[in-house]
Order: C-alpha cells, then structure tokens, then sequence
C-alpha cells in the first residue's frame, strides 16, 4: 500500500502570493537603497544646510523686508502684495534645518537653527507690530482674519509645503518657488501675530500665534522624516532613534486634534449659515431674493443680518425667523433684516442694487455741495465759483474778482 502526499491548492496559492508579495518588498528596498538613496550626497546636502541656518546680516535684513512687505499687504488685504513678501522670505533655511538636526542627532546644529529662527521670528514681529501702531489702517481685513482660525487644512498646507521643499533640497533642486511654499505657511501668521500685538486683539494674536506654531512644528517635522527616508543617519543608539520616531508621530497627533475639533467647528457653522439662510427665505414663501447675508456666531447671542428684496414686506418677518434660527443652533440669536420692496416682474437682487446705488449717489452730491461751500467760505468767493470733480477727487477755485 503506498501513501501519496496531496497539497492543498488554496494553501499552495496563498503560499506562491505570499512569496511574489515578498519578493516585491525586496525589490523595492533594493532599489530604493541603490538608485535613489546611494544617489544622494548626504555631506554635500548637509552642509548646505548648515549654511542656510547661519543667522547672518543677510538673513536679518531680508526677513525684516519680507515681514515689512507681508503686513502692508495684510492691510490693504491685497494678496498680490503678499505673495511678494514670500518671494524675499529666507525663513525655509532655518526651518528645513530644524528637520536635519533632528534626523541625525546634531543638537548643536538644532540649537544654531532654533536659534536664527527666534531671532528672525521676533525681528519680524516687532517690526510688524512697529508699523500697525504708526499706520492709519488698523482694522481686521479679510487676509488678516483669514489667518486667525487654524484648522487641519491648513495643517495639510504645511505639510505639503514641507514635502516638497525637503525634497527640493535632499536632491538639490531648491530655489525660490520652494521658499514661497514654505513662506506661504510662515510670514504671513508672523505678521498677523505683530498686527494683533500692535492692535492688543487677543483673539488676533493667539490664533495668528497657533497657526505658526502649528505650520513651523509641522514644516520641521516633515523635514525630519524625509531626511531619515533618504538614510539621512544619527549617530544616536537604535532606542534613542525610536524615540525620536515616537516623539514626532505624538507631536503630529497633538498638533491634529485641536486642529480638526476647529475644522469640525468651521464645517458646523458653513452648514448652519445655509440652514439660517433657509429660514429666512421660508418667511417669505419663496417669493423674494437673498441679496447678502451675515452671520457672526463668536457673538452672544450669534448675530444674524440680511437684506431681501420681496414684493411684499413683512413686519414680523425678524420675530418668525429669530425663532426658528434659534431652533437650529440651539441659542439664542440677534437677527435683524433690511427689506426692500420690489414689483412682481423686477429682480429683487437688481432693485435692491440700484436703490442702494441711488442713496450713494445722493449722499455724494450732498458732501460734494458741502465741500462747495465751504472752500467757498474759506477763499471768500461764491459757491458757483467753486468746481468740486467728484470722479477725479479734485476742486477748483475761481479766485477771479468780476
């Protein structure tokens, strides 16, 4: 009697894939190993790194202008103006260099680097903060509010910023669209940080200060990683390099939950605004037009404002739609609305435009007979000698005696 030995197709399959998955992960290390990080000069990167950390005059002074350029764009909330402070911004060396000293243990190199970046970063500060006191404008504009609420997304900013100008670097390919990726995610928080130090705005200042934090943690931390990726090696024992590992996935963790609690904050409010905008709209039975609508929700209570053009006004069109705003969010809400009255053929976006359009113009001509009358008072002429060119912002006095 003989035995014959049968093997089991499924366990035969699974034992062939799990030997082809194997051989994969063999081949991609190797290849890694050889053609992408044997292909790095490790010295060559590293100390080109150190270079950039240097804090020189040079770095100083073109932080400073950067910063100078950064907050005049801010106020006039122009983000061309802006997006030429990142051209001149030199903070990529210092940061990027945070990242390598931490991948290869040199704390004396991590302590050059941290040291030109809180110089730099103080610099930049006062100097904003210098400029806001002594200009005319000192109100929140779009560009600065928009740097006062961190959320992941920008989290995702910096990391993305950080991939891309390690990668530039490791390979030798740095140049300036790289500072700008960097810079994108610094100077402009550095700032608003200055702006809300000069103006005393705590809610200014302690966001503007948690997003660069949050941009610079995480521009560091991406550096680190990519450089240990490309066997960039510490000299540190293999338990002191595990923590190094442990250390920076916590700060990541630490850096994304409050991060993605004010991302889920910011979703919440997008998503009430458009219920708040419905009820407004139910008030009137679908017969009128939204032409703006506001909402302030750090308020108490959240303040709510809108304008409407409808063919029919409705006197108690705030008291029904506060109460039903206050449903939604669950608090109370201030809610005021400006009515206009439009025909049953007109756009009510178009009437309320061209009635807002006619009260300014009224209101032109009125300071422009004003301004008339008193220049004639001043230079002792009649008011008909007096020429006020409200388009090019100009007024002529006839001084001729008849």
């Amino acid at each position: 009697m003989t035995s014959e030995s049968t093997t089991n197709p499924v366990t035969a399959r699974g034992q062939l894939r799990g030997a082809s998955f194997g051989y994969v992960v063999l081949s991609f290390r190797k290849w890694w190993r050889d053609s992408v990080v044997g292909t790095v000069d490790q010295a060559e990167v590293i100390e080109k790194r150190r270079e950039d950390c240097a804090m020189s005059a040079r770095y100083m002074f073109m932080t400073a202008m950067s910063a100078g350029i950064a907050i005049l764009g801010l106020l006039l909330s122009s983000p061309a103006v802006v997006i030429g402070a990142m051209l001149l911004s030199p903070l990529m060396g210092p940061i990027i260099g945070l990242g390598f000293a931490l991948a290869i243990g040199d704390y004396g190199w991590l302590r050059q680097s941290a040291k030109s970046l809180a110089y730099g970063t103080l610099i930049a500060v006062a100097l904003c903060a210098l400029i806001v006191v002594m200009s005319p404008i000192q109100t929140v504009t779009a560009e600065i509010a928009a740097r006062t609420r961190p959320n992941l997304f920008d989290l995702l900013v910096a990391v993305f910023s950080a991939l891309a100008g390690a990668y530039a670097m490791i390979r030798g390919r740095e140049g300036t669209i790289v500072g700008v990726a960097i810079a994108t995610a610094l100077m402009p928080p550095l700032a608003v940080i200055g702006f809300g130090l000069a103006t005393w705005n705590w809610t200014v200042f302690s966001g503007a200060l948690m997003l660069y934090i949050t941009n610079l943690l995480a521009i560091a931390l991406i550096a680190a990683l990519m450089a240990r990726l490309y066997g960039f090696r510490t000299s540190l024992s293999e338990r002191q390099t595990q923590f190094q590992n442990i250390v920076i996935v916590v700060a990541f963790i630490v850096l994304a939950v409050p991060l993605g609690i004010s991302l889920r904050q910011i979703g919440w409010e997008a998503g009430a605004s458009r219920q708040l905008q419905g009820e407004v709209m139910d008030v009137f039975d679908g017969q009128a037009r939204l032409s703006q609508f506001d909402t302030n929700f750090d308020a108490e209570p959240i303040e709510v404002s809108a304008t409407v053009g409808t063919p029919e006004l409705r006197g108690d069109a705030e008291e029904i739609a506060s109460r039903g705003m206050a449903r939604i969010v669950g608090a109370p809400v201030n809610f005021t609305i400006t009515q206009y009255q439009t025909g049953a053929s007109s756009s009510a976006v178009e009437q309320a435009q061209l009635a807002a359009v006619q009260a300014q113009e009224q209101a032109a001509i009125a300071r422009a007979d004003e301004l008339a009358a008193r220049l004639a008072l001043v230079a002792g002429v009649l008011e008909d000698e007096v020429l006020v060119d409200r388009q090019r912002r100009r007024a002529v006095v006839n001084t001729n005696l008849h």
